[in-house]
């Protein structure tokens, strides 16, 4: 199926909003643009071929990529096809710079090429010779009899591409509405993106809200830590614990993919059902939703870049002039969809700064060798987090090293000022299920170390 079908039918099929598919780029649109720009290309008397013998970058390398069974030129510089931004504005302008230099026929180039650029610099000579004012702008124009080529008296670009005097600047029409369009809707998508980001944000802000106050009970509580925990090993977007780095990233197939998966594994636990009040459940729904929205506008986002580099590819494709590069190049400093950051990255990141941490993960807060909740957790220097029994029960072994990563003597330069107590009241409010088991477990300890002391006294 063709592209422009498979667009259009993913617009319809994932139920993209009316303004967002109004935004997206008109794939079908600047392909007839395109379409343009080579009528006007052979109104100059160039066919792609043509165009490909002509262009050459400054250095005699050919601008363009040519097939094996093409002509391979080997011409002097005759023509140069570039973009340049506007001064005033981002708009973006093209130009076909065209030598009118005579050139010498040397054995080794194309008499093809002399010959072709001949014509083309004679018809543009005729143009610019049937005024009176020295111009070195000419401009393809199209009204009701069709396509003419006339001098541009006027224009307030040629500033923007320097011209010598051997040179003139062809002004096609169809190339300059082509980008300008491309640009405009680059321009739709990024305010989309904006607006779709603040929007998630603000929500997840309301949720966090709503979260905090139901997590009051101590029911709710751990049933929202389970659910949040399904959520992280879900890895919906990343692969878990990995959101600064964009390259893993998941695709739109394997997000919908995880996202399913998710819903599934909280409906096996019945959480939802167990939870005593229909405002956490409502919550519960506004949090996937959010989830939701912020696959739909990645997806979205990955369908136009690639509708943008198809339709450049296109282009080139039907031209020749090699743009598929220059043209993001040039203005992706302009647009955040071209140069921003990964959205995932950004709102996964807020996910987790502003609505997990409210809820704690027992991971987050155990002891690596007891493996239960670190109450009274002890932080030795190098950083690491233990529960101070054992700790001590390691300093009476004679082991004073930290036993995660082998920091010297971490253990015994440990003390009462080692005591951390942002992670103490944490723990007490997010955990009083785990310090109960953990302070019974602690005083049963202490029972049986006393009760084989008194074994060993003999009474008389």
């Amino acid at each position: 199926m063709k592209f422009a079908k498979v667009f259009q039918q993913t617009l319809i099929e994932e139920e993209i909003p009316d303004e967002w598919a109004e935004a997206a780029i008109q794939y079908k649109v600047l392909k007839k643009c395109i379409g343009r720009v080579v009528k006007e290309l052979e109104f100059l008397g160039l066919t792609k071929s043509d165009v490909k013998l002509l262009l050459q970058d400054e250095s005699g390398n050919e601008s363009v990529e040519l097939l094996d069974e093409e002509t391979v030129p080997n011409n002097p510089v005759v023509a140069k096809y570039l973009l340049a931004k506007s001064r005033k504005s981002n708009e973006v302008v093209p130009f076909l710079k065209i030598s009118v230099n005579d050139t010498t026929i040397d054995s080794n180039e194309s008499q093809r090429t002399l010959e072709l650029a001949d014509v083309i610099r004679s018809k543009l000579q005729r143009v610019l010779d049937a005024t009176d004012e020295e111009h070195q702008f000419v401009e393809i124009k199209e009204d009701d009899d069709g396509l003419t080529l006339s001098p541009q008296t006027s224009h307030d670009e040629k500033n923007i591409v320097s011209v010598r005097n051997n040179e003139i600047v062809v002004l096609l029409n169809s190339d300059l509405k082509f980008f300008g369009m491309l640009n405009t809707e680059i321009e739709n998508l990024d305010q989309i993106r904006k607006t779709e980001e603040a929007n998630i944000i603000q929500e997840i802000s309301k949720v966090s809200e709503s979260v905090l106050k139901l997590t009051e009970k101590k029911t709710d509580l751990y049933l929202w830590r389970e659910l949040f925990k399904i959520y992280l090993d879900s890895e919906i977007f990343f692969r878990y614990n990995e959101t600064s780095l964009q390259q893993l990233e998941r695709t739109s197939d394997m997000i919908k993919q995880n996202l399913e998966i998710f819903s599934a594994n909280v409906a096996k636990t019945n959480l939802l059902e167990k939870m005593a009040r229909k405002r956490s459940v409502n919550t519960f729904d506004r949090f996937v939703a959010v989830n939701e929205r912020l696959f739909k506008i990645l997806m979205f986002q990955s369908i136009n870049t690639t509708a943008l580099r198809k339709i450049l590819k296109k282009f080139d494709k039907q031209t020749a002039f090699n743009v598929s590069s220059e043209f993001p190049a040039l203005i992706s400093q302009d647009h955040v969809f071209i140069h921003g950051s990964s959205l995932a990255q950004s709102i996964c990141y807020t996910i987790q700064t502003t609505l997990l941490v409210i809820v704690p993960q027992l991971d987050d807060y155990s002891c690596p060798i007891c493996v239960s909740i670190a109450y009274k957790p002890i932080r030795l220097l190098c950083g690491h987090l233990f529960c101070v029994r054992c700790l001590v029960k390691m300093k009476q072994r004679g082991k004073m090293d930290c036993p995660l990563c082998r920091q010297s003597r971490a253990i015994a330069s440990a003390d009462s000022s080692n005591l951390d107590l942002d992670a103490m009241r944490t723990i007490k409010m997010a955990f009083p299920e785990e310090v109960k088991e953990k302070l019974k477990e602690a005083n049963k300890e202490r029972y049986n170390e006393m009760v084989g002391q008194h074994k060993s006294c003999a009474i008389v």
